[in-house]
């Protein structure tokens, strides 16, 4: 068994050895992936992000193919050739009610009237007023007050109950570009104390529908499918959910939400539905099966009226940038009948934490292709055809009717490649070896000192360290005590120094000690010369010619002579020293007394 696990460690040494480098690089990637992708969602958090998605979501509804027009809906333009035609500015309440007349006739499933008639328009009130108190099958619109005291907002024309009228309004994004519908809505309070009119758009109590979806659920009760609010307050037709727009969804951040508002998933740019002209209608030129069972959307296409948006489509067109307001609420007509009648998708988004995940992984595939691909050509390639995978696979997701980010796993996988190949750079030159051995080198000072302190600290709180200070102050103290003693009565200097003649007599016996050292040293030196005088006859010199024997024990006790002599100066100096204090310390007693 041992041999067998030794085996197993011996192999797991290698493996390791082995994928060493393999893993300090996954790790380098996914720290920076990680650092890349929580800036891209601080950047989209402060909607720095949001221009660029919207405009990859622009682009993305330009690029899908158009769809056949939807067969259920007729759009009746008031185009700038029938005003030439009719010679009437605007068209008067007497030929709306012709109008209105003939398509009833055609038997229509709902007519909608988005023009507004809250006050009278040439001849013809009367009329106009009983042809929509008599049809139960037309819809017409408001405008609701923004709550400022100068726009009051539109009532509906006389004659319709408050169950056949919608708001014609729509909120458009920064830059005027129409993305959103509203379906419900509550009138803002109108600010201030006005004297404007009250009436059904600006009235803070009602809850409002807006007018494309009065028709599609008028035409939906043909078809025995009725609105149901959840418990969550999601509106379902059947077994359709209209999925409620929130102010981080898709590419928005902190949108204004308020309100119950879906993305408008656009049709077509050019035909969403069959369209006639109100001469057409007037003149009788239009089949009826266009009419019979359809919804007939009656409203301005020309530019006079300036009820134009821009949409998605007007990106990089130089003509046809607009889109009428009634061809826009048949865009969001036909988009709530195909997802109830025809299982066409509604527009959905994913969460946040698997956006955070769809960027994070674009990332570490940017990082991956960075560290493995050394040749700049060759990297280069590789990232622009993966930045194009990346978008293509975003497009097919929103050909299936999802709207994921664009712009952030793009810039995560280009930053994170970025990064990777920068730092290898900078490795490579020296320059990350040098920065890191001066960090080194700072935190090793830091922590050397830091070292330091501590043993300083350990020292001084230790038992010997204030024995050591509690002594210091008693010398101390003594000192100072001696000192005032000596300048008070300089009489007890004699009587108060028994240390200095401790001191004397501690030198008395070195001395005596040095004497008799040099006394033996003598003795030793003259064994020594009778010693070899015995043993041979050779003549010895005394002179520069003398053993190292003989002269050894002359230089010591020279030199126990020299320190004896050095000890009795020093002692003499020191009696001197003290003579002369006490001499003048009694010189200064006399003068004080003198002047006494």
């Amino acid at each position: 068994m041992s041999k067998i696990s030794n085996n197993i460690r011996s192999a797991v040494a290698q493996l390791s050895q082995m994928y060493k480098p393999s893993l300090a690089l996954a790790k380098s990637v996914l720290i920076a992936s990680a650092a890349v992708t929580l800036s891209l969602m601080g950047a989209r958090q402060l909607g720095i992000l949001e221009p660029v998605e919207l405009s990859a979501y622009d682009q993305m509804v330009r690029w899908r193919p158009d769809e056949q027009p939807d067969s259920r809906l007729l759009v009746v333009g008031i185009t700038e050739a029938d005003i030439q035609k009719l010679k009437q500015w605007p068209i008067s309440d007497r030929k709306i009610a012709e109008i209105l007349q003939k398509l009833d006739k055609m038997q229509p499933a709902v007519i909608g009237l988005d023009v507004l008639r809250d006050v009278p328009l040439g001849d013809g009130r009367e009329e106009l007023t009983k042809v929509l108190q008599k049809s139960d099958r037309i819809i017409g619109v408001c405008l609701v007050t923004d709550g400022s005291p100068d726009n009051p907002g539109s009532p509906p024309a006389p004659g319709l109950p408050e169950n056949r009228v919608g708001f014609a309004d729509f909120g458009v994004d920064p830059g005027g570009i129409l993305r959103r519908a509203l379906l419900f809505m509550k009138p803002p309070t109108i600010e201030g104390n006005s004297s404007a009119q009250k009436h059904l758009c600006n009235d803070n109590s009602q809850v409002l529908a807006s007018f494309n979806l009065q028709l599609a659920l008028r035409y939906l009760q043909g078809q025995k499918i009725y609105p149901q609010m959840a418990p969550d307050q999601s509106l379902w037709l059947g077994e359709t959910k209209l999925k409620q727009l929130e102010s981080n969804d898709g590419g928005y951040t902190n949108a204004d939400a308020r309100g119950y508002q879906i993305l408008i998933n656009y049709r077509s740019r050019q035909q969403v539905a069959n369209q006639v002209r109100i001469t057409d209608i007037l003149e009788g030129k239009v089949d009826p099966n266009l009419v019979k069972d359809k919804i007939v959307l009656i409203g301005y296409t020309t530019e006079t009226v300036k009820d134009l948006f821009y949409t998605p489509y007007s990106g990089q067109q130089q003509s046809n940038q607009f889109m009428p307001g009634i061809v826009a609420h048949a865009q969001v007509v036909s988009q709530i009948l195909s997802a109830v009648l025809d299982n066409r998708p509604m527009l959905w988004f994913w969460p946040e934490w698997a956006e955070i995940l769809w960027i994070s992984a674009w990332s570490i595939v940017g990082g991956t292709l960075a560290s493995r691909m050394a040749h700049p050509a060759k990297l280069t390639v590789t990232f622009g055809a993966v930045l194009s995978g990346c978008c293509a696979i975003s497009f097919g997701i929103f050909l299936l009717g999802g709207w994921v980010p664009v712009a952030a796993p793009a810039l995560a996988l280009i930053l994170t490649g970025g990064s990777i190949v920068s730092a290898e750079r900078f490795n490579k030159a020296g320059y990350g070896k040098a920065i890191s051995d001066r960090v080194k080198q700072v935190f090793k000072i830091e922590i050397d000192q830091a070292k330091k302190e501590q043993q300083v600290a350990e020292i001084t709180e230790s038992d010997f360290f204030k024995e050591l200070q509690q002594k210091k102050d008693k010398l101390r103290i003594s000192k100072q005590e001696t000192s005032e003693k000596t300048h008070s009565d300089p009489q007890e200097i004699t009587a108060s120094t028994p240390e200095l003649a401790k001191a004397e007599s501690q030198t008395d016996d070195y001395l005596a000690q040095l004497q008799e050292k040099a006394k033996q040293q003598k003795q030793r030196a003259a064994v020594t010369e009778s010693e070899s005088g015995s043993q041979t006859s050779v003549p010895i010199d005394t002179g520069s010619g003398a053993s190292s024997a003989e002269t050894k024990p002359d230089d010591e006790f020279s030199d126990l002579q020299t320190k004896a002599k050095q000890m009795r100066q020093r002692r003499g100096a020191q009696k001197m020293i003290k003579d002369e204090k006490i001499d003048s310390l009694t010189d200064k007693e006399d003068l004080g007394g003198k002047e006494e």
